[in-house]
């Protein structure tokens, strides 16, 4: 029985160091990985807020460039005199765009992505001189700067001028065929704000002479000196600028990318997983889009818009009335990798604790003292052998 008893004894005092060495390696394990989700979190945020700056400022400078553009003198006096000439014109044969979008468009010696090139449609009228002084100067901006299109709008809606001679040239904003697009949204508000001369923004939205390419719009009324309204200026900006800002991946690992979704929960930018591009035609439905669109910031794991489960860092970025998400995630395979690799290392420690711990429950077990053993000896003697004295 004492054999026994000692033999349970040894096996719970096992089962027990077991379980106190399990539970420190597990400890252990938790704390590696709570220190790596925070330190990869705080990356992300990081990494998030730059890209986040990086927006606001790219649109504050074209904002600026905009409004500079808008008060110029140069600008504003051809501009005066492109109402003039379109309302007299129309008043003796009807719509002038027509007229300038056969020219300059339906005529134009270049095959469309290439006529800006022209300057001068040779034509003779006054329209062309005035184009032909303007041209040089808004084309090279529109390059240097990285613009898609610059655009002189008349106060009634009439696209005087483009850098692209797109199929928008010529056309009526208000009454035409791309009355509902994102630039007439943007010359209605600006109208609308003349007072104020507040710039007006678009969302990024397909655009059809642009070949239905995503695009977006910024414009600006341009008054004279009496205050009277002369039109607006807009410009189309490029989503090669926005893409790149977003994609720019240095300390984002092998799995991490940054992206926009919109109010509608289609990306403003494109995957880093995708050779095609994904703006406004990938959906994204993720807690973190959600949150952060509600205007709420922070870090979560959860599945991704691939399902694939990441670490992600959730903001808002705000454009004019629109609110877009800006999110940065990594897998969380990738940001638990280095956490993962430590772990044969932490099972062979805690293997070697508890090598350590039962040899010394081994040597350390209670047995019967030594004295207990000699006086039971010395009882037994007396008991089996008769008094030799006696």
């Amino acid at each position: 029985m004492a054999a026994a008893g000692k033999r349970r004894i040894w096996l719970w005092s096992a089962l027990v160091l077991g379980l106190i060495v399990a539970a420190i390696g597990f400890g252990i394990a938790q704390h590696l990985t709570g220190e790596a989700l925070e330190r990869a979190s705080s990356r992300l945020q990081l990494l998030n807020a730059l890209r986040k700056q990086a927006l606001i400022e790219y649109f504050e400078t074209a904002e600026t460039e905009l409004t500079f553009w808008s008060i110029n003198e140069d600008i504003l006096s051809k501009q005066t005199e492109m109402v003039k000439r379109w309302r007299a014109y129309a008043d003796r044969h009807g719509d002038p765009g027509a007229k300038l979008h056969q020219i300059y468009v339906e005529a134009n010696p270049f095959d469309a992505g290439q006529r800006a090139q022209l300057s001068d449609a040779g034509d003779g009228s006054r329209y062309s001189e005035l184009h032909a002084e303007l041209h040089p100067l808004a084309r090279r901006f529109v390059v240097e700067r990285g613009y898609y299109d610059f655009f002189l709008i008349g106060p009634d809606g009439n696209v005087f001028y483009t850098v692209e001679k797109e199929a928008d040239f010529g056309t009526n904003l208000l009454t035409g065929r791309w009355h509902d697009t994102g630039l007439a949204e943007v010359f209605r508000r600006a109208r609308e704000a003349a007072d104020s001369q507040d710039v007006a923004f678009s969302d990024l939205s397909p655009y059809e002479p642009s070949d239905g390419e995503p695009a977006m719009f910024m414009a600006r009324a341009m008054k004279n000196d009496e205050g009277q309204l002369l039109g607006v200026l807009a410009f189309q900006l490029p989503v090669d600028r926005i893409r790149a800002i977003m994609q720019f991946h240095a300390g984002m690992g092998d799995s991490g990318e940054t992206y926009l979704v919109g109010e509608d929960r289609l990306m403003r930018s494109d995957s880093r997983f995708s050779q095609a591009s994904t703006a406004l035609k990938v959906s994204v439905e993720t807690q973190a889009a959600q949150r952060a669109l509600a205007g709420d910031r922070g870090t979560m794991i959860m599945p991704d818009y691939r399902g694939v489960p990441v670490l992600s860092a959730y903001d808002s970025v705000g454009v004019d009335r629109y609110r877009w998400a800006i999110l940065a995630e990594i897998d969380e395979v990738e940001v638990l990798h280095d956490v993962a690799e430590a772990y044969p290392q932490i099972s062979g420690l805690m293997l070697l604790l508890y090598a350590l711990g039962l040899g010394s429950v081994w040597f350390l077990r209670l047995d019967d003292p030594p004295q207990i053993e000699h006086a039971g000896m010395a009882a037994q003697s007396d008991t089996d052998f008769p008094d030799m004295q006696a």
